[in-house]
């Protein structure tokens, strides 16, 4: 039993930790949520006055009690209000005002509550998915796309759910207790204390299913975000999905997922139903037993009739901020839940942090230097032990240089590149640029001098002409069209339907692989920069196309630092330094030529190569 104390208490102090820190979003808009608070107290005292004309309608309007002084002063000021009937009357028009004066209060407070709950929402999504964006390529490797998704776009409204369900309700409930009790107390002191000796009993029961009700919100929205990962997944893989006519296993492992997600929302509606209902069983309860407990006072004269409408009116209310307590208590627990997913995120350590004061590289002059670099990722499945894929590599490259690449797959080619943009950041050794530790500089700098043509291109579903210019956004139509025109894609974008103001498909789906590859290399032709990355560029091209492609960006290259890393060793026979890669070493460099006759790793690899063009 301690045991189960010790871990509702911590999942409590948690779960009020979170969401104090939630609330830091709520700073901005702390006059308006003044304002709100205020209101809200407003409404809670004409609820707390509602009772009071059922009192004096039946003490002093029906029993004929002589009225207190200071009631007796308002009644003698209202048309009517000295008689009975009169008293009875005014008595309606306050009970209605009551009503409609807390409904009114009411109605303000949640359409504002609400509205600073969105703004908060928006802030709090503004930083997760920045976070996200200034996060490394490990970080991202980690976690499904699906997942992060649901965490920036789904569970970003937790804050939402801490302002509107949890810290407003619970003060508001709060003060209103105290309010019925200091009110109860002074109708008859014993009554008010069994009244409030509910609240105990509440705490218990929370003791009982805090921890519960923790696990199961936990498991839920885990379950949530592995099910949007994995439809993300299969969305993005329908053409392989449909290739392969397993439509049908996908769904199935679909069903699977929802099946457990299903199961999770069941245990969570489960445990936090029981907790509600057992609330209002203990709230029942009590209020059963001060029914008999007041209906006996009445009986010896130590309350009136009047009062005992009042005190049951009241203890009637009492419950409900008591209840809106249990029931804020619960949410902030399921709040806590998913303000952990999304704090993940906002606390997830820096793999390639920027430093404190970085330097600005300006317009480089494109000299790379790779001082024994070793680099490597956790290997998945084995308990996050490194795996190194990239070992001691040492070699300079300048500008107007052609620095190839080449070796198997696996070999460490694509991962050497990464690290030029610090996309990741070497384990040991360092890489320069000009000079500088690439760690010295800041990530935008570093990164708006290097431009990247990948394998796998990614399009944005938006025009061509925006495409090609995502890198420069500044640039002018006839800008972009001399980059699509070096890229040898002006031609089939002419032919589009809306010519450079075609959208296109999601990751670039109504172009064939060589057209997304053209706009891809007009990207970085366009982008200007000093130091250019070729990763496998040319491989949906026709070796035609290559050629004519590389034949254009010769005089770009020309003043650049390029790296190329390629299959078809076709693509780097003019490359001025050629880097033989094996199991994450160099192990050989030189000319197409010098290389050629070393019969070694780059031979093996043309060799190969030209007897299978055969």
């Amino acid at each position: 039993m301690n045991d189960t104390r010790t871990d509702a208490r911590g999942a409590r102090a948690t779960a009020a930790n979170v969401v104090l820190r939630l609330l830091r979003y709520a700073a901005p808009f702390r006059t308006k949520l003044a304002r709100v608070f205020v209101l809200a107290l407003v409404g809670a005292a004409f609820e707390l006055a509602r009772p009071w004309p059922i009192k004096v309608v039946v003490d002093y309007a029906l029993a004929g009690r002589p009225l207190p002084p200071w009631l007796a002063a308002v009644a003698g000021h209202l048309p009517g209000g000295a008689g009975a009937r009169g008293l009875i009357a005014w008595s309606v028009v306050a009970a209605l005002l009551t009503v409609v004066a807390a409904a009114a209060a009411g109605v303000w407070v949640r359409t504002v509550t609400m509205a600073v709950g969105q703004r908060m929402v928006l802030d709090l999504s503004r930083d997760v998915f920045a976070r996200l964006q200034r996060l490394s390529l490990a970080f991202h490797g980690r976690h499904t796309v699906g997942d992060l998704m649901q965490r920036v776009g789904s569970d970003v409204f937790v804050i939402q759910a801490a302002v509107a369900g949890v810290v407003l309700p619970a003060v508001i409930s709060l003060l209103t207790l105290v309010g019925m009790f200091v009110v109860l107390a002074r109708l008859d002191v014993m009554l008010a204390w069994v009244a409030i000796a509910v609240v105990p009993l509440l705490g218990v029961v929370l003791a009982v299913y805090a921890k519960p009700m923790n696990a199961a919100s936990a498991q839920q929205w885990k379950s949530q975000g592995a099910l949007m990962a994995f439809v993300e997944q299969s969305l993005s893989a329908v053409r392989v999905i449909q290739g392969f006519a397993r439509e049908k296993y996908v769904e199935e492992k679909l069903q699977d997922r929802a099946r457990v997600l299903g199961d999770a929302y069941t245990r969570s509606t489960y445990v936090g139903t029981a907790y509600n209902q057992l609330t209002a069983v203990v709230t029942g309860g009590a209020a059963a037993l001060l029914l008999g407990l007041g209906a006996s006072r009445v009986l010896a004269g130590r309350l009136t009739l009047g009062d005992l409408l009042v005190f049951l009116s009241y203890l009637a209310a009492l419950y409900g901020p008591v209840n809106t307590l249990s029931i804020a208590v619960g949410a902030a627990i399921a709040a806590a839940a998913r303000a952990r997913r999304v704090f993940d995120v906002l606390d997830a350590r820096e793999e390639v942090p920027e430093a404190s004061h970085p330097a600005s590289l300006g317009r480089a002059r494109g000299e790379v230097a790779f001082q024994s670099v070793t680099f490597g990722y956790a290997e998945a499945g084995t308990g996050g032990e490194p795996r190194p894929v990239l070992r001691r590599i040492s070699f300079r490259a300048s500008p107007g240089q052609i620095t190839a690449i080449v070796g198997a797959t696996g070999a460490g080619k694509s991962s050497l590149v990464a690290l030029l943009s610090r996309l990741y950041d070497p384990w040991e050794g360092t890489v320069r640029v000009d000079g500088h530790d690439i760690r010295d500089l800041s990530l935008r700098s570093l990164r708006e001098n290097v431009s990247l043509v990948l394998q796998d291109p990614y399009l944005f579903p938006i025009s061509v002409a925006d495409n090609i210019a995502f890198g420069r956004p500044g640039a002018t139509r006839a800008e972009i069209v001399e980059a699509a025109t070096v890229a040898h894609a002006h031609s089939f974008i002419e032919r589009l339907p809306e010519g450079y103001d075609t959208v296109i498909g999601e990751r670039g789906a109504t172009l064939s692989g060589g057209e997304r590859q053209r706009i891809s290399i007009a990207r970085a032709v366009l982008k200007d920069a000093p130091i250019i990355v070729f990763d496998e560029p040319t491989s949906a091209l026709d070796a035609h196309t290559e050629s004519l492609i590389f034949e254009a960006l010769s005089g770009l290259m020309r003043d650049r630092t390029t790296f190329v890393i390629s299959h078809r060793l076709s693509t780097i026979r003019r490359a001025d330094q050629i880097l033989a890669l094996d199991e994450g070493r160099i192990v050989e460099r030189g000319t197409h030529e010098a290389l050629l006759e070393r019969e070694s790793v780059y031979a093996r690899l043309y060799r190969h190569q030209h007897v299978a063009a055969l």
